[in-house]
C-alpha cells in the first residue's frame, strides 16, 4: 500500500535546528547560538541510498561522512520533540533551515563558520579548539528519545549568522 502523499512529503524532510541560548552556555548577554544533531543514532532513519544522491557512486570516504551528515539530521517528528523540549525547559526560540532527501553529499548549511564543519561527529582535531559540544542529552530533565547534542563556538561568542533558513 502506498502512503498518502503527505506522509511520503513528510519522510523526506530532514531538519537542522538552532537557537541562541544562554542558559546552558553563554551570558545573559551573550548568548551562544548551537546547531543541534542527532548523535549516535543507533540506525539510519532509511536506506542511504534513498538519502544521499549518488550514494552508490561515492568513495567509501565520501560515504562515511555523508552516511554521518544524514544520520545527524532530524526527521520531522524529531525537530518538533526537540523543540518543545527546548521552549519548555529553556525558553529557547529554536530556529530551523528544512532540507528535502536526497541530499547531495556535500554540507547542506555552509552559509555559517559552522555548519563548514558538519558532520559535528567527525570535527576534526584542528577545530576542537574552535567548536565545543554541548551534550544536551546529558543535562538533568532531558527526556526525549533520542541523543542531542549541540556544536557551538567555544570562544563564547554567538556565531554572526545562525544557519540559513
Amino acid at each position: 500500500m502506498t502512503p498518502p502523499q503527505g506522509t511520503r512529503d513528510a519522510d523526506r524532510k530532514r531538519y537542522l535546528p538552532y537557537c541562541a541560548l544562554s542558559a546552558l552556555v553563554g551570558t545573559a548577554r551573550n548568548p551562544v547560538t548551537l546547531h543541534w544533531f542527532c548523535a549516535e543514532r543507533p540506525e539510519p532513519t532509511e536506506d542511504y541510498s534513498k538519502l544521499i544522491l549518488g550514494y552508490q557512486a561515492l568513495t567509501p570516504e565520501a560515504k562515511v561522512r555523508a552516511e554521518r551528515l544524514v544520520d545527524e539530521l532530524f526527521r520531522e517528528d524529531e525537530f518538533h520533540l526537540l523543540r518543545t523540549f527546548l521552549e519548555q525547559h529553556f525558553n529557547a526560540h529554536v530556529r530551523t533551515a528544512m532540507l528535502t532527501t536526497p541530499l547531495t553529499s556535500v554540507k547542506p548549511d555552509t552559509g555559517t563558520r559552522l555548519g563548514t564543519l558538519r558532520p559535528f561527529s567527525l570535527i576534526s582535531s584542528e577545530h576542537e579548539g574552535e567548536v565545543a559540544i554541548l551534550r544536551l542529552s546529558e543535562v538533568a530533565g532531558y527526556s526525549l528519545p533520542f541523543a542531542v547534542h549541540g556544536a557551538y563556538l567555544s570562544s563564547g561568542r554567538p556565531s554572526h549568522h545562525a544557519a540559513p533558513g
